[in-house]
């Protein structure tokens, strides 16, 4: 089966939770700078691994929805590799494990009501939290260009940039992934201002990337934010609003962060994040890709798919066929 791509404003797919947040502190492992991919050389790290994605296909499976399959490559370049001690080529070796990882779970499990496309997930090169060096565009697209580059090699059927801070990076990153012929999707995360940690509105970053690049991104997502934080930035009117097609939140409105250096895993309310989740839903119907981030787990993505999905079919009958 010829996986599918998530067509923006059109069928509903469902993404992953927080799955650092969980690993850590349901599981027990410890993750070294926050590199999730390390724990793929641990075999009961990788036992823990299938079952929280199984438990997430399961709520597709469920929902007849699609499940965007990715996460573990958030850390993957280079800059974060080295400080693990990992060399270029065992990088590479850990990129590709992880992109097979996917496709064999897709393999298993897709079916034609529930498309898994696979997701090669680049991260910004710095903290997301905690803004440093800034890059050019021309910067941030040689450097992700070659973990693009082993995804696309490794059968990723796009990429997806999550979590970015900083517009250059944000063009870097498309520019790399179409130089490569790559579907690529960006995500930016929020402050609690509705703006980006560099103080940019979401409107502005997301006009500024288009204009760079061409309308070059599939579409854009925000991630790593909680709905009462995303959703004031969608009051600033324009077209822009359209190109954002995927909602990521966590499950609690705690300062971005501070949700993965707690000590504990705050969960928030999932019926609640499930609900307010449907209120976007029901505000901007054309949105189609739904998940979780820093906090959340299958639980949390079961409440959205059962609140969302709802809306998402209504939505279906009065949205122009693309």
């Amino acid at each position: 089966m010829q996986r599918k791509i998530p067509e923006p404003g059109r069928q509903t797919f469902l993404a992953e939770g927080g799955i650092e947040t969980y690993m850590q502190y349901k599981k027990g492992h410890e993750l070294k700078h926050f590199c999730l991919f390390d724990l793929m050389n641990d075999k009961r790290a990788m036992a823990d691994l299938r079952t929280y994605h199984v438990q997430l296909i399961e709520v597709a499976l469920k929902h007849k929805v699609g499940a965007v399959l990715d996460g573990v490559h958030y850390r993957t370049s280079s800059d974060w590799g080295a400080k693990l001690g990992y060399s270029a080529s065992a990088l590479t070796e850990i990129v590709i494990r992880g992109i097979e990882f996917y496709k064999e779970l897709a393999r298993e499990y897709e079916t034609e009501e529930s498309p898994m496309p696979v997701s090669g997930v680049v991260g910004p090169r710095g903290d997301a939290y905690n803004i440093g060096r800034r890059m050019e565009a021309e910067e941030a697209a040689e450097y992700h260009a070659e973990q693009i580059a082993t995804m696309k090699a490794a059968g990723a059927d796009f990429i997806t940039a999550l979590t970015l801070s900083q517009v250059d990076e944000a063009i870097g990153v498309t520019r790399a992934a179409i130089g490569q012929d790559m579907p690529v999707v960006v995500s930016f995360a929020l402050n609690k201002d509705g703006r980006l940690k560099t103080g940019t509105p979401l409107g502005d970053a997301i006009k500024s990337v288009d204009r760079a690049t061409g309308n070059g991104p599939r579409y854009y997502m925000v991630n790593c934010t909680h709905p009462v934080d995303f959703a004031p930035a969608f009051e600033d009117p324009g077209a822009w609003i359209t190109r954002v097609c995927g909602l990521r939140a966590n499950a609690s409105s705690l300062d971005h962060g501070t949700l993965c250096q707690l000590g504990h895993l705050e969960e928030g309310d999932p019926e609640e994040l499930g609900r307010q989740m449907a209120d976007m839903a029901r505000r901007y119907p054309h949105i189609n890709v739904w998940g979780g981030c820093c906090g959340t787990d299958h639980v949390h993505i079961g409440k959205i798919a059962s609140a969302v999905v709802p809306v998402r079919q209504e939505a279906m009958k009065i949205l122009p066929v693309a």
